[in-house]
């Protein structure tokens, strides 16, 4: 990425670096690197309500900043930076608009760049995923205008693109952010027959976790661009995951909106308590650890496997296990008991994987 960082959190573009008093806010509680909230040509008011809950996701109906430019510039003049790396978020609707909002954010002192090119809601930038040779036109106006290092936010679409992240190199880009938020609906008031919300919105939080965990390690395996996490990272738990399929660094962006600023302190004290418990030296040496254990499917050898009770189970209120077996396999024997008839179990692991109590392992037959 071309920046230096005192510890791997980072946090992602967002209204709790919507101006100097959160980004300062994210400095002392002791982030790496803060992402300002999207900066463009055109400052955009905010709808109100704007932000939708289900369950422990969270849809976001935000674009971009509502300050201007020059609003940004006196903003950012008062920020004291300690020992983290501010990074400015920027958009532009052409490859000339992109080369001046850089030129500008790196006048301002920016550190480094991070250009948004795509949103779950309204219509930023969609040639760009239609059309993959204005990509190199759009990223190259960036990278040729700056002496800063300069990364990209992907959409899951964008980052699953052969072809887009081939065009991306050329432009000179090294390092990319992924993924941004998904576009969803936080569901429909089936007896009036309307939409909970009132446009598409942007769905973050660990829900989409899996999602950007299988984008981390595809692009660390399959490109040498550098990978800043970002989805579903809550704790310093899921931020080690991410780190250990090879992301660079993670960012932080749901979980300051429904912990506060805290979290981010919580999260980098919890890190460093884990690393040394575990005897890891520094972060580099647990970085991509867990991607030896991940092969591509055509790979995997087929077992002959069948799920095994491990301790007698008389939990007849629960029968998860029988519920979730196709096979009619687990059963309740003479006893009362939980019992696998090896012959009807074909090894899925459903049963074992959805067992509340942890009776369940699936055992060479």
């Amino acid at each position: 990425m071309g920046l230096q960082l005192k510890n791997p959190i980072m946090t992602a573009s967002g209204p709790w670096a919507g101006d100097a008093v959160g980004i300062q806010r994210c400095i002392d509680a002791g982030a790496a690197a803060v992402i300002t909230e999207t900066i463009s040509l055109e400052a955009k008011q905010r709808i109100s309500p704007r932000l939708f809950c289900d369950d422990d996701g969270l849809f976001n109906t935000m674009l971009y900043s509502n300050m201007h430019l020059e609003e940004w510039e006196e903003e950012l003049s008062t920020i004291d930076r300690k020992d983290a790396k501010l990074i400015c978020s920027i958009w532009g609707s052409t490859a000339s608009e992109i080369a001046y909002l850089s030129k500008k954010v790196e006048h301002m002192g920016a550190d480094a760049i991070e250009i948004s090119i795509s949103a779950p809601i309204g219509s930023r930038n969609l040639r760009m995923l239609r059309h993959s040779c204005d990509i190199q036109e759009f990223m190259g106006a960036a990278v040729k205008a700056v002496d800063i290092p300069v990364m990209v936010k992907l959409s899951y679409e964008a980052a699953s693109s052969p072809n887009f992240l081939r065009e991306l190199e050329l432009s000179g880009i090294r390092a990319v952010s992924a993924i941004d938020a998904l576009k969803g609906l936080a569901g429909v008031d089936i007896e009036n027959q309307r939409s909970l919300m009132p446009t598409y919105g942007g769905y973050t939080g660990q829900h989409i976790r899996p999602v950007s965990l299988a984008t981390t390690a595809a692009l660390h395996q399959y490109t040498p661009l550098q990978v800043v996490s970002s989805g579903g990272v809550l704790d310093h738990e899921t931020a080690i995951e991410f780190l250990m399929l090879g992301a660079t660094a993670v960012q932080l962006a749901s979980a300051i909106l429904c912990s506060g600023y805290g979290i981010i302190t919580e999260i980098v004290r919890n890190l460093e308590h884990w690393l040394t418990e575990h005897g890891y030296s520094s972060v580099d040496t647990l970085r991509g650890t867990a991607l030896r254990s991940l092969r591509a499917f055509e790979d995997i050898v087929p077992r002959s496997l069948c799920a095994s009770v491990n301790e007698k189970c008389r939990r007849t209120e629960c029968l998860i296990c029988a519920q979730s077996c196709l096979q009619d396999a687990v059963y309740l024997d003479e006893a009362g008991t939980i019992a696998i008839d090896p012959d009807r179990c074909d090894g899925c692991g459903l049963c074992v994987e959805r067992c509340p109590h942890g009776l369940l392992t699936l055992e060479w037959r």
